[in-house]
C-alpha cells in the first residue's frame, strides 16, 4: 500500500470543528472537509461549528436505513454541511454516502436522499485505497446504489488510490459469484457511454478489456468492444502476451467512442513518460474546445500535476504549469499539494518551477504554508529526507536553498501535529547539514514537541560553536588597515516569531545544558549579553537605590521604635509588658517595650518612616502581583520572590496594634529577610554573581547533607536527654536538641556536663558523639564546602554569564510577556503590548531592551584600528532613548582571538592537505621511478632475447651448412622413404 495512506487516522478541516462524544463512546475531533460541486451549496455561515449531536443521529439513521428519521433530520430545500462530513472513526472512515454505499442496495433510497441534500458523490474516504462511494458499489456489485450515484453526478471514470482502477475494473472482482448483478452493473456503466472511458488503464497498464480477458469474462469482452474498447493496443498487448481473445468475437463497434482527454494524458503521456504524446493530447484538447483547466485539474486519485510532482517528471510539471495547472490544489485525503509531493522526495527543479509559478500568480505565501494531514509543511518534508536513495533530480539541500529564498513567507518554527519543528527533524541526521541553515534563518532551538524534547539537546556543541564562529566576519582583510572591520552577526538571536519569543530565551537553553554552558563565553554571546546588560543597568541601579532607601528606613524604624527595652510594671499606660520567666528561677522580671507617646517629639519621625515603608511595600506588592500574573510557574521557582512575598506580609504587621511580643518577633524576621534580599539583589550584578552563587550553592548542599544525617542528631539528642537530665540545659527534649546542635559546632563545654550520673554510658556516648559528629561529619561538611567552592571558582566565568542570562530572560519574560499566555516569555518590541499593565512595564524599563530593534541589519561592527570613540558601531538607527553602549577592548580582542583560531584551524587543515598532497606526489614519484626501472629491465630483457634469437638463427645456419642431413624443416614428403 502506498506510504501516503497507511497511517490515515483523521482528516484536516477546511471548516471549523468541535469536540464531542461520539456514538461509539469515545471523544472524537469532529471535522469536516467541504466539497464544492454544482449541486452543493453550503450553509450561509461558513464558520458555524458542526452539530455533534446531529452527526451522530444522521449516522445512526443512515446505518439503520431509517428513511423517516433521515428526512426529519434533513430539512427540505436546504443543504447541511454535516452530509459531507468525513468521519475519522475506524469503523466509518468516510462520509455518510460511503456508509450507505457499503450497506448495499437496500440503502439506495438513503443515498438518494443524501444526494438531494448536497452529498458529494465523488468524496474519497480515509482508507488506503481512497475509495469513492461508486467504488464500493462496483466492487460489491450493487446496481441500485450505482444507478443512484451516477444519477447524482458520480464520475464513472474515477480512479481509486491503490491501483488506479475505475469502476469498470472493480466490477470484475466478484463477477462469477454474482453474475446477474455483475451484468446489471456493467449495463449501467456502459449506459454512460458519453462519460465512461472503456480504455482507461490502471497502474499496471491493464484496461478493463484486458482484465476481462484475463478473468475469462467473455460477456464483458464482447460488450466493451461494442462500446469502442480498443483490442489492438500494441503497447498493452506486449505487456499481456499470454492473453487470447474469445472466439467467435464480434468486433463491430455499435457505440461511437468519446475521447477522454484526462485519461489519455495520464495513461498515454504521464505514466509511460511520453512527453511528445502528452503535448499532442494537450493540443487536441485545444482543438476540441473543451475546458483544458478542468481536465488538467481533475482528480484521478491525484491531479496530473500532483502525479508528475510525485514521480519527479520535471518536464511534465513545466508543461502543466504553462497550461495553467493549479499548483495549490490538494489531495483530498492526504492534503498533499504539488509542492508537498515534490518536497517529500527532494525534486529541487520541480520545487523551483512550482515556486516561480506561485510567485507569478501571487499565491506564494499560501503555497509555502500548506500542510498535510500530519501538519507538516514543505520545509518539514525536505528536512526529514524520507527518500535517501540516489535518483536523478533529487537534491534535498538544493530544495532547501530554494525554499529559503522565500524565507519571509515561511515560519521556520512551524510545528506539526506532534509539536516538531523542522529543526527537530534536522538534528536527527548525523551530518546535521540543515541545522546550520535553519539556525542562521532564525530557527528556535528551544521549542518543545509533544514529548517535551527540545532540539538543542541533540545539536552537537561543536556545531553550535562553529555556527557562532561563522557569525564573526572580516571586512578589509588587512589587520593593519585603518578601516579594518569585524562584523558580528546576530540574526540567529532575532526571534522568528515576535509574538512568542524573547532574545535571551535561546541562551537560557544553553545555560541549562551542562554540555553547552561553555558556549556562553563565546565572544558573540559575551558581547550580546554585555549590550543587553547595559540596557537594563539603569533599571538595576535604580532598583538597588530604592531598595537601599527602604532598607535604611526599615532599619531606622526598627531600632528607634522597637529596639529600646526597659523594665516596667503592668500599670504603665503606654507600655506593652511581656513577662519572661525561667524554669526553677527564684526571681522573675518584667520587660517592656517602650513605645513613645504619640504626642512626643518622635511621633512625626515615626509617621514619616512608616509612610516610606508602606509606600515601598505597596510598590513591592504590585510588582509581585504583576510578575505572578505573567508567569506564575516561573515566579514560584525563584527564591527571591518568596523572600519578597515574606517582606510584604511581614511589613503589614508594622502599623498594626497586635501583641508586642509577636510584633517584636515579626520585625526581627523582617530585618533578617530584607537584608538577605539585599544580598541577592547585589548578586544580580555580573561582578558579584559568583560570590552569591557560591553562598547559595554551598548552603543548599549543606542543607541536603545535614538533612540526610539529621537522624544522627536526633538520636544523640535523645540519648543526651536521657543521661544528662540533671543538667538544666538538658531538662527538656527541645533544650537537649538545641544543645546537641550547639555541641556539634565545637561548643562542647566538657566540664559542665554531668558525666558522673551515668559514668559508663555518658562517657561512651560523649566519645562516640565527638568522633562521629565533630571529627567525621563536620570535617565532611568542611570538605564538601571547600570542594564546592573550588569547583565554582573554576566555573566563575560561566556562573557570571549564567546569572546575566537568567536575569535578562526573567526581565524580558516579565515586561514583554502577555498575561494571557501560558509561556514564560512573550512578545518582543515596544509596539506589541497586549494590555495596559504591559504598557506600564514599557514605561518602567528602558525602551531599548530588545537589541534587534536598534541594531543595523542585526549586526555589530567593530573597528580595532580606529580611535576609541570610533572603535564600534552598534546602533544603525536614531534610538534617542537607548542608552549608549560602550564595548570594552577585551571584547574586540576576544573576537579577534576567535578569528585567529579559525584562521589557524584553516591553516592547519590546509597544511595537512598540502602535506597529504606532497606525500601523494612523493608516492607517485616513487611509483614512477619503479615503473621506469621496470621498463629499463624489460628493455634489457627484450634486448637479450633479441640477441639470443639472432645467435640461435646464426648457429642454425652454420649447422645446416656443415651437415649432410638437412634440417627437419627441409625434409619434404617425397624425401621420406617408403615403409612397407
Amino acid at each position: 500500500m502506498d506510504q501516503d495512506y497507511e497511517e490515515l487516522t483523521s482528516i484536516s478541516t477546511m471548516e471549523a470543528g468541535t469536540t464531542g462524544t461520539t456514538a461509539y463512546g469515545s471523544t472524537e475531533n469532529i471535522q469536516l472537509r467541504s466539497h464544492t460541486t454544482n449541486s452543493t451549496a453550503m450553509m450561509d455561515d461558513p464558520t458555524a461549528t458542526l452539530s455533534v449531536r446531529l452527526l451522530q443521529e444522521l449516522h445512526e439513521a443512515v446505518k439503520m436505513g431509517s428513511i423517516s428519521k433521515l428526512r426529519a433530520l434533513l430539512p427540505d430545500d436546504q443543504t447541511l454541511r454535516e452530509v459531507n462530513h468525513i468521519f475519522s472513526a475506524d469503523d466509518i472512515r468516510g462520509s455518510l454516502l460511503h456508509v450507505a454505499a457499503k450497506a448495499g442496495d437496500e440503502r439506495s433510497e438513503v443515498a438518494e436522499i443524501l444526494l438531494e441534500h448536497g452529498a458529494n458523490p465523488n468524496a474519497r474516504d480515509l482508507s488506503g485505497s481512497k475509495y469513492c462511494p461508486i467504488h464500493y458499489a462496483a466492487e460489491r456489485l450493487q446496481p441500485q446504489i450505482m444507478k443512484v450515484l451516477l444519477k447524482g453526478e458520480a464520475n464513472p471514470n474515477v480512479r481509486e488510490g491503490d491501483h488506479g482502477r475505475t469502476p469498470l475494473h472493480l466490477i470484475l472482482r466478484n463477477w462469477q459469484r454474482k453474475e446477474k448483478e455483475f451484468k446489471e452493473c456493467l449495463e449501467i456503466l456502459l449506459e454512460q457511454h458519453e462519460k465512461v472511458n472503456v480504455d482507461s488503464q490502471d497502474d499496471k497498464l491493464a484496461t478493463p478489456l484486458f482484465l476481462a480477458i484475463d478473468r475469462k469474462c467473455d460477456y464483458m469482452v464482447q460488450k466493451i468492444i461494442e462500446h469502442g474498447a480498443n483490442p489492438q493496443n500494441e503497447r498493452i498487448k506486449s505487456t499481456f502476451t499470454n492473453l487470447k481473445f474469445p472466439l467467435p468475437l464480434n468486433k463491430e463497434v455499435k457505440v461511437k467512442k468519446i475521447r477522454h482527454f484526462g485519461d489519455e494524458l495520464l495513461d498515454e503521456g504521464l505514466k509511460p513518460n511520453d512527453l511528445r504524446r502528452f503535448k499532442e493530447i494537450l493540443s487536441d484538447i485545444d482543438q476540441s474546445g473543451e475546458n483544458k483547466s478542468t481536465i488538467i485539474d481533475e482528480d484521478y486519485g491525484k491531479t496530473l500535476l500532483q502525479y508528475a510532482c510525485d514521480r519527479g517528471h520535471t518536464e511534465f510539471v513545466e508543461e502543466l504549469l504553462k497550461n495553467n495547472a493549479d499548483p495549490l490544489k490538494e489531495d483530498m485525503t492526504t492534503l498533499y499539494s504539488p509542492l508537498l509531493y515534490a518536497s517529500r522526495k527532494g525534486y529541487n527543479k520541480i520545487i523551483e518551477h512550482l515556486t516561480n509559478s506561485m510567485k507569478v500568480s501571487d499565491n506564494l505565501e499560501k503555497g509555502l504554508t500548506k500542510k498535510d494531514k500530519k501538519g507538516e509543511t514543505a520545509l518539514h518534508k525536505i528536512v526529514k529526507q524520507e527518500y535517501k536513495t540516489k535518483e536523478e533530480g533529487r537534491n534535498y539541500e538544493a530544495s532547501f536553498i530554494i525554499l529559503m529564498k522565500y524565507q519571509n513567507y515561511i515560519n521556520v518554527d512551524e510545528q506539526d501535529d506532534f509539536g516538531c519543528t523542522a529543526l527537530h527533524y534536522a538534528v536527527l541526521w548525523e551530518d546535521q547539514k540543515f541545522v546550520r541553515h535553519l539556525l542562521f534563518s532564525g530557527a528556535h532551538w528551544g521549542i518543545a514537541n509533544i514529548a517535551g524534547n527540545i532540539a538543542i539537546k541533540n545539536i552537537k556543541s561543536e556545531l553550535v560553536e562553529e555556527i557562532l564562529n561563522d557569525c564573526i566576519d572580516l571586512k578589509n582583510q588587512d589587520p593593519d588597515f585603518q578601516k579594518f572591520e569585524i562584523t558580528l552577526n546576530y540574526c540567529m538571536f532575532v526571534p522568528s516569531n515576535l509574538n512568542n519569543n524573547t532574545e535571551t530565551e535561546r541562551l537560557m537553553y544553553l545555560s541549562n545544558l551542562q554540555s553547552h554552558q561553555s558556549l556562553l563565553c563565546h565572544p558573540i554571546i559575551d558581547i550580546f549579553l554585555f549590550l543587553k546588560w547595559q540596557r537594563i543597568a539603569p533599571l538595576y541601579y535604580i532598583n538597588i537605590l530604592t531598595y537601599s532607601i527602604y532598607l535604611v528606613t526599615l532599619t531606622a524604624y526598627s531600632l528607634n521604635f522597637h529596639g529600646t527595652f526597659q523594665e516596667c510594671d503592668s500599670s504603665m499606660a503606654n507600655s506593652t509588658v511581656i513577662d519572661f520567666s525561667e524554669r526553677n528561677s527564684t526571681d522573675s522580671y518584667n520587660i517592656s517595650i517602650d513605645y513613645e507617646n504619640e504626642n512626643s517629639s518622635n511621633f512625626p519621625l515615626k509617621i514619616f518612616l512608616l509612610t516610606i515603608i508602606c509606600l515601598y511595600t505597596v510598590f513591592i506588592a504590585i510588582r509581585e502581583i504583576v510578575q505572578c500574573c505573567v508567569s506564575w510557574k516561573l515566579y514560584f521557582k525563584r527564591i527571591e520572590n518568596w523572600l519578597e512575598m515574606a517582606i510584604v506580609i511581614l511589613s503589614v504587621a508594622l502599623p498594626l496594634s497586635i501583641n508586642c511580643k509577636v510584633q517584636q518577633s515579626l520585625i526581627a524576621w523582617l530585618i533578617l529577610i530584607t537584608w538577605t534580599e539585599f544580598i541577592f539583589l547585589l548578586g544580580y550584578h555580573p561582578n558579584l554573581a559568583n560570590y552569591v552563587n557560591m553562598f547559595t550553592k554551598v548552603s543548599f548542599n549543606f542543607l541536603k547533607f545535614i538533612t540526610m544525617f539529621s537522624f544522627m542528631f536526633i538520636a544523640f539528642s535523645l540519648s543526651f536527654y536521657l543521661v544528662f537530665q540533671i543538667n538544666d540545659e538538658f531538662k527538656t527534649y527541645h533544650q537537649s536538641l538545641l544543645r546537641t546542635f550547639a555541641m556539634s559546632t565545637g561548643e562542647l563545654e566538657y566540664p559542665d556536663l554531668p558525666l558522673s550520673s551515668f559514668p559508663v554510658s555518658s562517657h561512651l556516648l560523649y566519645t562516640i558523639f565527638i568522633f562521629l559528629i565533630i571529627l567525621v561529619l563536620m570535617n565532611l561538611l568542611n570538605g564538601l564546602a571547600v570542594s564546592d567552592i573550588s569547583l565554582l571558582q573554576k566555573e566563575a566565568e560561566i556562573v557570571s554569564y549564567k546569572s546575566r542570562v537568567e536575569l535578562l530572560s526573567y526581565l524580558e519574560s516579565i515586561f514583554l510577556a502577555s498575561f494571557t499566555s501560558n509561556n514564560t516569555t512573550g512578545v518582543c518590541g515596544s509596539s506589541l503590548y497586549k494590555n495596559p499593565l504591559m504598557k506600564l512595564g514599557s514605561l518602567i524599563i528602558p525602551k531599548g531592551l530588545m537589541l534587534h530593534d536598534c541594531l543595523d541589519e542585526q549586526r555589530v561592527r567593530l573597528f580595532p584600528n580606529k580611535c576609541k570613540s570610533e572603535k564600534w558601531k552598534i546602533c544603525g538607527k536614531n534610538c534617542e532613548n537607548h542608552p549608549k553602549s560602550n564595548l570594552n577592548a577585551s571584547h574586540i580582542d576576544s573576537a579577534l582571538a576567535v578569528l585567529q583560531a579559525v584562521h589557524n584551524n584553516t591553516d592547519a587543515s590546509f597544511t595537512q592537505l598540502t602535506e597529504r598532497i606532497a606525500s601523494m606526489d612523493e608516492s607517485l614519484n616513487i611509483l614512477q621511478q619503479q615503473n621506469n626501472t621496470m621498463d629499463a629491465a624489460m628493455n634489457i630483457l627484450q634486448h637479450q632475447n633479441n640477441n639470443m634469437d639472432t645467435a640461435i638463427k646464426h648457429l642454425t645456419e652454420i649447422v645446416e651448412k656443415n651437415t649432410l642431413i638437412p634440417s627437419p624443416s627441409k625434409v619434404t614428403e617425397k624425401s621420406l622413404p617408403d615403409i612397407e
